[in-house]
């Protein structure tokens, strides 16, 4: 399990170190940031163009060939992003990196489709997100680390060092998922002197499969909406901060945003245990429109730090639960697919959403994108519901 917490853990430092080396890039290369820049987003469109091919993979022949290749092409890219020498190879190795890294999701989603009952999978998705928000944590410290010895070109060889290291750890033959624990045939035996807790949640056999068309449809639809908020909205409150004169805070409310996801999902760990899906789906989705609704209402930077902690706090629960269940809808074999496929519409859709609404914020226009995104939290959080109670009781 540490190998696929590193993995992801330096997927998601590879992507957040990029912001804070986007001027002395610029400078290095004698060029623009809007150039530089150009090289987050052509990570996030090789991220979200490879993760079908990824699935496809890791249900054909399994998660470990799947992760080891694709962070092997991380590696690569890693080394080749340490020795760019200008502005249009690192757009490619940035493309590149992004293809690599996404080989984590459905292979990781794969690995722990064995782990029952399901409580058991969340509890694993939160401790891998409570990695993934450290890393994020991290990434400015890196960053700042290799500024002060003079170069930016360390930061990304530490990246590739690890994921070389990250590979090996992995082992020279792909591994296979873990055997699935039998089901319970009864209660346990008391290890103390009173009763255990009972917990809410139950062991219960999963639904059949859906039929694929509309198996596809949900997780491509909740996929895109889920991207459209979680993603969406987190993305552009540092343009939005910018935009009101307060550039300064921009780097504190990514920070903000981290902690709430790193809190929400050490808290989260007991509730998987305890709360149904769909009081987690609730919460999730109540913080968050809570969120947009402030941003909406009262603009200013403080309560844009809160509205990033908040969105960070129903990022936990309600993408853990999703990633929990989703692949349900799927028989076994195509359940990295479907996985994949989640994550794919995910990454677009907040591409779409932070290019289409940047020129509102220009204008001035923070009520409306934040009402909006507020709407569509709560319509996210209603068509969750509505699907947990037909197939996740």
């Amino acid at each position: 399990m540490s190998a696929l917490r590193w993995a992801a853990a330096l997927g998601n430092a590879d992507w957040h170190l990029c912001a804070p080396l986007l001027v002395a890039l610029a400078a290095a290369w004698h060029t623009d940031i809007a150039t530089v820049t150009t090289g987050v987003a052509a990570y996030s469109l090789g991220q979200g163009l490879a993760l079908p091919l990824w699935g496809w993979l890791a249900d054909r022949y399994g998660p470990g060939c799947s992760l080891r290749t694709g962070l092997v092409v991380a590696a690569a890219a890693s080394v080749g992003s340490a020795l760019c020498p200008g502005p249009g190879w690192w757009v490619a190795l940035r493309t590149a990196a992004g293809a690599g890294f996404a080989t984590v999701t459905p292979s990781v989603s794969l690995y722990f489709e064995t782990l029952r009952p399901a409580p058991a999978r969340q509890r694993a998705f939160a401790a891998l997100t409570t990695v993934t928000a450290a890393s994020a944590l991290a990434s400015p410290l890196l960053a700042d680390t290799a500024l002060s010895i003079g170069s930016w070109r360390p930061a990304f060889a530490v990246i590739a060092l690890l994921t070389v290291v990250t590979v090996w750890r992995i082992g020279a033959v792909c591994p296979h998922p873990p055997p699935a624990a039998p089901p319970a045939r009864g209660p346990a035996p008391a290890s103390g002197p009173g009763p255990e807790p009972r917990p809410a949640t139950r062991a219960r056999p999963d639904p059949a499969p859906l039929p694929a068309a509309y198996a596809y449809a949900t997780v491509l639809g909740l996929g895109a909406a889920e991207g459209t908020v979680m993603l969406g909205l987190p993305s552009l409150l540092a343009p939005a901060l910018a935009t009101t004169g307060a550039a300064t805070a921009t780097s504190a409310v990514l920070v903000s945003y981290a902690l709430g996801v790193l809190g929400s999902t050490l808290v989260l760990r007991r509730h998987a245990r305890l709360w149904r899906p769909a009081r987690l789906l609730a919460t999730g989705g109540t913080l968050g429109a809570g969120g947009a609704v402030l941003a909406a209402l009262v603009p200013g930077a403080a309560v844009l730090m809160v509205c990033a902690a908040l969105l960070g706090t129903a990022w936990g629960y309600l993408h853990t639960t999703l990633q929990t269940w989703l692949p349900r809808l799927f028989p076994s074999s195509a359940r990295a697919r479907a996985a994949s496929l989640f994550s794919a519409a995910a990454i677009l859709a907040s591409s779409a959403t932070v290019a289409v609404t940047t020129s509102l914020l220009q204008e001035g226009r923070h009520t409306v994108v934040f009402a909006t995104g507020a709407a569509l939290c709560a319509a996210l959080t209603c068509w969750t519901l509505l699907v947990a109670r037909r197939r996740w009781r």
